[in-house]
């Protein structure tokens, strides 16, 4: 039986790979282009700082896809990332009558 390890992509590193790299443009280059510091642009590439609303628009824009494209990532990310073991959540009763209750 062989166990894979599920991996994760940030929205940063497809940002990386599939965009920046291919494209041969630089993080200061997007930077400048929608006029952001770079720091901004090199914290999401390293997965320190979340795409924003305004981000993905800006991102969309420059890199001819949606903003709808940069905040999907970002939501499946965080739902794939998030830590449920912390938070009580199985103590929260279903106030509706459906079957994800």
């Amino acid at each position: 039986m062989t166990t894979i390890n599920r991996y994760i992509s940030t929205p940063g590193e497809i940002l990386k790979e599939e965009f920046l790299e291919p494209l041969r443009i630089s993080q200061y280059r997007l930077a400048k282009s929608i006029n952001k510091p770079q720091s901004a642009v090199s914290d999401i590439v390293r997965g320190k700082r979340a795409i924003t609303p305004e981000m993905a628009v800006l991102l969309g824009k420059a890199l001819g896809t949606t903003p709808d494209f940069w905040l999907k990532l970002e939501a499946t990310y965080q739902l794939k990332t998030f830590d449920q073991s912390r938070y009580p959540i199985g103590d929260i009763p279903c106030l509706v009558d459906v079957p994800a209750c």
